[in-house]
């Protein structure tokens, strides 16, 4: 019995030991360079938001199409790696990325290693994968440029995708994903 027991405390000071490392951010530079280690897995990320790119309404392939998704680089010390924010799908709502350009924060993202992706679009060059799942702002919201869209509400779009707003408004943080 006495032999069992240091064996047990040290096991459950390496799973403290990694319960406690969960939490921490993962630097980009270590995603980037084992990729595998992280597939299909939700991780934290850290680091400044730069080049936020809106993306056109989707359609995933089962009728309906998706709204107000976005990509942006996530940079730290160590590296850089594309992060996508779904839109949501089935209603036609207009809304504005949540993250502005220099920006402080950290994320929950899914990483999609590309050495594991089994199916790609015709042409496609497989790569790494980062899908926002949470994001919380670390530093003060930077001002977007003058010339962004007027405010961080969402708005109904109209069907053919003219971008004007309809009746039914939403909070930005009511996003749905």
């Amino acid at each position: 019995m006495r032999r069992v027991i240091p064996f047990v405390v040290a096991a459950g000071v390496m799973i403290l030991a990694g319960l406690a490392r969960a939490d921490e951010p993962v630097s980009i530079g270590e995603v980037i360079a084992d990729p595998d280690a992280y597939h299909f897995r939700t991780i934290p990320l850290q680091g400044t938001v730069r080049k936020v790119t809106p993306l056109p309404p989707y359609s995933p392939g089962q009728g309906a199409t998706c709204y107000g998704a976005y990509t942006f680089m996530l940079e730290d010390e160590t590296g850089s790696i594309e992060i996508s924010v779904l839109g949501i799908c089935g209603k036609p709502l207009l809304r504005k990325p949540e993250v502005n350009d220099g920006e402080g924060i950290l994320l929950a993202a899914q990483i999609l290693s590309p050495n594991r992706m089994t199916s790609t679009t015709k042409g496609e060059v497989k790569r790494l994968r980062a899908i926002a799942n949470s994001i919380t702002h670390l530093s003060p919201v930077v001002a977007p440029p003058e010339n962004s869209a007027p405010n961080q509400t969402e708005e109904t779009a109209k069907p053919e995708g003219d971008g004007k707003p309809g009746e039914d408004s939403k909070s930005a943080g009511d996003s749905g994903y």
